[in-house]
């Protein structure tokens, strides 16, 4: 792989740091109470860098899909599968409910209450989602229109490029479990997967690269905004 590969690759691992810092940001303020000057701060300058982000991806959406393309070997092409897997309703819905179920069978309360919590989270995200798809209608990769092409209010999936559903996937969940969980390595790993999936579907031609950095951004302040809204709800 080349130069420019790598280095659009660290731009997906620095959008997802920033959604992993965002992540544990929160759950600290949720906590301890601090006072909010400092952390609106962070997050002020964390989502000035995501903006940043986001106009260079557009700026290099057709460098980077021409990139992708040239790069396809069967060895990637296995590698790539996994993302379906963990980005897709139909395998996060039936983990995240057997989860549910399970921990309340069990008598772990505390566990099934931050599933659903998590699982809320997801649905708002996912909601969103659905509704901006066909809302917008921006052209996918492979049709080889313009990046910039949109046709609102299509049904045609060929204009359902954004927002991306696996990432927005991906990220509300893996935001929604740091944010519960409050630990360092979970917002790793949170940030590994949502790079992982939001390569992949760049690779597969199915979005821009400005369509993963603002599913990110959609899919981690969706969660957020909704882990936020159930703690203080519960605290009444």
């Amino acid at each position: 792989m080349n130069d420019l590969f790598l280095r659009s690759t660290i731009a997906w691992v620095a959008l997802c740091v920033a959604a992993a810092r965002v992540c544990a940001q929160s759950a600290a303020e949720d906590h301890s109470f601090r006072t909010a000057r400092a952390p609106v701060d962070h997050a002020t300058a964390i989502w000035a860098a995501s903006g940043a982000l986001l106009v260079g991806s557009v700026v290099f959406d057709e460098r980077l899909r021409a990139l992708a393309i040239a790069n396809h070997t069967p060895a990637l092409d296995r590698f790539a599968g996994g993302a379906d897997v963990i980005g897709t309703a139909g395998h996060i819905v039936p983990a995240l409910v057997t989860t549910y179920v399970v921990t309340r069978l069990i008598g772990r309360r505390s566990l099934a209450d931050a599933a659903l919590r998590v699982g809320l989270s997801y649905a708002t995200a996912d909601a969103i989602e659905a509704l901006l798809k066909p809302a917008l209608g921006r052209g996918r990769p492979y049709t080889d229109h313009e990046p910039l092409t949109f046709r609102p209010l299509t049904s045609n999936d060929d204009f359902h490029s954004l927002p991306s559903a696996h990432v927005v996937h991906i990220a509300s969940l893996t935001t929604a479990v740091a944010m519960e969980a409050n630990r360092p390595w979970v917002s790793v790993v949170s940030v590994v997967a949502i790079s992982y999936v939001g390569a992949q579907r760049v690779y597969r031609d199915q979005h821009w690269t400005s369509d993963i950095v603002l599913s990110g951004m959609l899919g981690v302040e969706a969660a957020r905004a909704t882990m936020q809204w159930l703690r203080a709800r519960e605290t009444r």
